[in-house]
Order: structure tokens, then sequence, then C-alpha cells
């Protein structure tokens, strides 16, 4: 009888962070890295705030055929790549890669603005603004920099210094990396705000303890779990359909999460790690002139090598064809398109890769020797 591959259940976000700080929950290691930009960031803590849903995630429990690679959220502590996942985020990645930077992790994020500036950041909520239900909310949610204080005029005048605990009681500005645990800045709030002449502030702090930081510790995210024994084929096909949010993905991201169900790293083939060069930078460097910061081929990108592979693939397939008596319509394509490349075995591209990288540096020498005849005009 058929019965169902998944299972969904509500989850506490407190125990999801967890389990990302612990290493329980991890990610795929060809998924592309965190590049959530503060603007978006403080969109989602917004949202958490006020108990608005944010979308469920979805898992992928371990131990069974597929053989992803782990690795831990961005900014995890080092334990967390020692420890042996119980599920991977195959959804959901950048929200809680940017929830866990912010609330769990204790330290300044670095992130980029809507421009793509690189920044670091601490996040607070405006605790008058938040009360306020005239107020967009995400207007309550403040970024500063790394020194917690916001300069204008060239950097010469302070407009906003939570530089210190006192400074965050005064403003009423709540740090954000303290909504599941805010007994002991409570403790240093209500210290500085005695008296019953401050009562009235001091009952503005529960109000939105019980208004927004309630909804923090209360969240639950619903999770999408994939049970263990699911395919390699049909995760792969549950990968391509859900990862589509704020960049869709292409070709060279589906088939590295193929080959990742079979143990290999197509990421690492292309970029290197620490202890290889990758082929990227291998043809950066080939002919690379004196003076100049890459070679000929450096504009090859991953598609372009495996749909090169792919080529070679399709071409060994209608030869095949061909000599099985097969003509025309009959005759499988030679291409390189993106269901080609969804389609290209490991073990095809295993047999080409290194013949063509070789074409490419082969091709760059022809252009190099070109170039030259071109510029002393020889015959």
């Amino acid at each position: 009888m058929a019965g169902s591959t998944f299972q969904t259940n509500p989850f506490a976000l407190s125990k999801l962070l967890e389990d990302c700080h612990h290493g329980v929950l991890q990610l795929p290691d060809f998924q592309r890295s965190w590049v959530w930009d503060e603007d978006r960031i403080k969109s989602l803590i917004a949202s958490i705030s006020r108990a608005f849903p944010v979308g469920a995630l979805m898992t992928l429990n371990s131990g069974g055929p597929v053989n992803f690679k782990p690795r831990p959220v961005e900014g995890a502590p080092h334990a967390a790549k020692n420890a042996v996942p119980q599920s991977l985020l195959l959804d959901g990645q950048q929200r809680m890669t940017s929830l866990y930077q912010v609330t769990l992790r204790g330290k300044v994020v670095e992130t980029v603005t809507p421009k793509k500036k690189k920044v670091k950041r601490w996040f607070y909520i405006d605790i008058r603004k938040a009360l306020d239900p005239s107020a967009d909310r995400e207007e309550a949610i403040v970024g500063v920099p790394e020194d917690r204080v916001v300069r204008k005029d060239f950097g010469r005048e302070a407009i906003l210094d939570l530089s210190s605990p006192k400074q965050e009681y005064a403003l009423l500005m709540y740090p954000v990396t303290q909504v599941f645990d805010w007994d002991k800045w409570q403790d240093g709030f209500d210290e500085h705000w005695i008296g019953d002449q401050n009562k009235s502030v001091r009952d503005e702090f529960r109000a939105f303890k019980k208004q927004v930081l309630d909804n923090f510790k209360m969240y639950h995210v619903p999770v999408i779990a994939l049970d263990q024994s699911t395919s390699k084929e049909a995760v792969c096909v549950v990968f391509e359909k859900v990862n589509t949010g704020g960049k869709a993905l292409d070709a060279f991201e589906l088939v590295t999460a193929m080959y990742a169900a079979e143990g290999h790293e197509l990421r690492k083939d292309w970029y290197g790690d620490d202890a290889t060069t990758g082929r990227h930078s291998r043809f950066v460097e080939t002919l690379r002139p004196a003076g100049q910061d890459s070679g000929i081929v450096a504009a090859v990108s991953n598609t372009d090598f495996l749909q090169a592979v792919s080529l070679f693939h399709t071409r060994d397939r209608r030869r095949v064809a061909e000599a099985a008596g097969k003509q025309g319509k009959e005759l499988p394509a030679v291409t390189g398109n993106r269901q080609a490349l969804l389609n290209l075995p490991l073990e095809e591209y295993k047999r080409y890769e290194t013949k063509v990288e070789r074409g490419f540096v082969q091709a760059a020498k022809f252009l190099h020797m070109l170039h030259i005849y071109r510029i002393f005009d020889l015959p």
C-alpha cells in the first residue's frame, strides 16, 4: 500500500535554533551561502514579533540512502561541525540562518545593505514603536553598527548610542539577541527605571514582553520532514521545486544536489577548498598575462563546463542509437540544454571532466596564438 513519505509538524522556533547551534539540524553542504540583506532580516524579525507566518521549512531525516555531506548553519560554533545531524534543512536556510545569527549566536551579524555594501549590524526593537498600533512594525526594528553607535554628518555626530546596557535601558531599545532570555536584561532595566515615578516605564516593558517577546518564545514553525527512506531522485525533485525563493536555482546547483546524493562534491570540483585548487581557479590562471587579473578562459562558467560534458555524453548516446539502426527523429539530440544537464549521469561527468578541461585549455592556447598573430600581423 502506498504511504506518505513525509510528516508535517509544528516545531518551536527556539528549539529549531538550538538544534542549529548544536549541529542537530544542519544544511546539505552543496547549498549556496547565506545571502540575506539587512532589510530582509528586519522584515523577518518584524514578522516573528507579530506572530505572522514566515513559511514552512523542509527537512530530510538523516540515515537514509541520500548521502548529502552536511555542514552547520553559518555562524554555528566549531563543535557543531563534529555533531552528527539528525536532519538536513532542504528549504528555509536563509530564514533559519538569519534568525540564528540575530538571536542565538550573540555576535555581530555580517550582512549587506540592499545595495550590496558589506556591513556589520546589531539589531534592536524600539519598544515604544513596537507598542504603537499605528506604527509600521518594520520601522521598530533598528540595525546599528558594530560599535552600536549610529552617526551622521560623516561620523561627527552620534544620533543613537546603544554602546552600553544603560543606554539601551534609557532609550527603551531592546536587543534582539535577548528575545529568548530576557530576565537579566529586565533586571537591569528595572534597576535603571527604579522608583514609583518610573512605574509607567516599567509597565511599558511588561506590555512589550507580553505583546512582542512572548511571540518569539511561543512561535512555532511548520516543518515538512521527508522520511529517511526518500529516494535521491525524489529529494532532488523536491529540492528544485522548493528552492526558488529570492533567486532561481541554476542547472549547476541542481546537478550539484543530484551528485551530492551520490556522495560527490561537484562544488568542490569547481571552486576547490583549502586543500585543493578548483577548476574555476585553474581556468582563471590559464595563460594569464602579466599584470592581468585573469586569463583567456576565466569567463567559462560552471554551467558552460557542464554543457560541454553533456555534448560529449549526448553525442555518444546518438552514436549508440545510430549503430542500433535508428534514424531521423528516433535519434537522440546532441545537446547541452537544461534538461540534458539534469539527466547527466555522474559516471559520464567523471568520464569526460578531464578531457573537457583539457579542451578549454587547448582553446585558450589557440586564442592566445591567434592574438599574437594579429598583433604582429604574422601570415
